[in-house]
């Protein structure tokens, strides 16, 4: 039987057509380094990693492709951005809702002298800019946010966040790995002084891609935590000074930057307002049924216009694991149960410390799948519930 999967806010599957034939082409056809040699093969490589650049430059609109950085992962992106930037008596404002990518290198500087504070969001994970103002102090240095909530979808006002952070000077960075290719993200208009966004998830390409977008001007000011080979500019002792190379030394995911390319190509021909429009239907459906079954808590917000394709829900007084575990071994659906390396969302949304069972349809989700894990759902709830007597 075909596994159903509605674990997106995770990693998204399946990839679109192209992706899987590119990270196979690289291997079979490619296979050499990048910036490493001047043969024909070597510069098909080097068009195509300008590819994937200049597309996430366009998405973003960012002003030059070169400010595009490409990492692991969004997570080493913003471990490098956060740790490069900070130092002792600096202050720096969050919101509640922050992934562990963003809170857990914070609590290591914290060790350094860094301090930070939560900007409190209520218990639907919505942030009211105005609660901003108060919690600035005169060493804060930037605020920094998600755009939407790995744990529940509700999407944060990035635009207005980024205007309290440009009236009051300070850094706007942007955690987009829950919104980009979902959601329209536009550097200068936001505000945003740097955008980490991750290439499995709303991108639809591999795992293993990651990075952040990064001004000359702040790219200056972080020391790079990994220097070596860069392919070009050999005979320097230091690091080359201009971005992108200043952060990428050593040999990269190329098969990744491959199928990131067919990603980014296939989301360019569908455009990210279909695919939102799309994903926000399967979404509503979702919700609807949900609703529905009796005995099922959501949480977060049931807005369509605030949310991307992430529900939470939790069943009080029933383990919401037993219940995923049926889903999956009973009916062949995947989804998602705990914490989502998100603790503080989840006491945000008074969901700690057990958690949420989390759905996250895509953009190939069908109304059929919807239908089915409604109904297998449901059976599971009772199942539990019976068991549990």
């Amino acid at each position: 039987m075909q596994k159903l999967y509605f674990d997106n806010a995770s990693t998204s599957f399946p990839k679109p057509p192209g992706v899987a034939k590119a990270v196979v082409q690289y291997i079979e056809d490619v296979g050499c380094n990048l910036d490493r040699s001047g043969y024909g093969t070597s510069c098909v490589l080097n068009r195509k990693t300008r590819y994937a650049r200049t597309k996430l430059a366009e998405l973003f609109n960012a002003p030059d492709l070169r400010q595009v950085v490409l990492m692991p992962s969004i997570t080493y992106a913003l471990n490098i951005v956060i740790k490069g930037l900070f130092k002792r008596g600096d202050h720096v404002l969050v919101s509640s809702m922050e992934h562990n990518a963003v809170t857990r290198p914070l609590f290591q500087l914290r060790q350094e002298g860094v301090h930070f504070d939560f900007i409190p969001c209520n218990s639907k994970g919505e942030l009211d800019p105005t609660d901003i103002k108060p919690c600035i102090r005169p060493t804060t240095r930037a605020i920094i946010t998600l755009h939407a909530s790995n744990v529940c979808g509700t999407v944060l006002p990035i635009r207005e966040i980024g205007a309290v952070a440009r009236e009051h000077e300070l850094l706007y960075i942007v955690d987009s790995a829950q919104s980009a290719g979902v959601l329209p993200l536009d550097l200068k208009q936001d505000n945003i002084s740097i955008l980490c966004f991750a290439a499995h998830k709303g991108l639809l390409g591999p795992p293993g891609v990651g990075g952040f977008i990064i001004p000359p001007e702040l790219a200056e000011r972080i020391t790079p935590i990994v220097v070596g080979g860069t392919g070009v500019m050999s005979e320097l002792d230091e690091v080359p000074a201009e971005t992108p190379m200043r952060f990428e030394s050593g040999t990269p995911n190329l098969m990744g930057y491959y199928g990131l390319a067919a990603s980014l190509a296939w989301i360019h021909r569908v455009g990210i307002n279909r695919i939102h429009e799309k994903e926000k239907e399967n979404w509503q459906r979702l919700l609807r049924g949900v609703q529905q079954i009796d005995g099922l808590r959501i949480h977060g917000t049931q807005d369509p216009d605030r949310s991307v394709s992430v529900l939470a829900v939790d069943a009080p007084g029933l383990a919401l694991g037993r219940i995923a575990w049926r889903l999956d071994n009973h009916y062949h659906i995947i989804t998602r149960c705990g914490l989502h390396c998100a603790p503080w969302a989840n006491r945000t949304l008074g969901t700690f410390p057990e958690g949420t069972i989390r759905l996250s349809p895509g953009y190939f989700t069908t109304k059929r799948d919807i239908d089915t894990v409604l109904q297998a759902l449901k059976e599971s709830l009772h199942y539990v519930r019976r068991r549990s007597v």
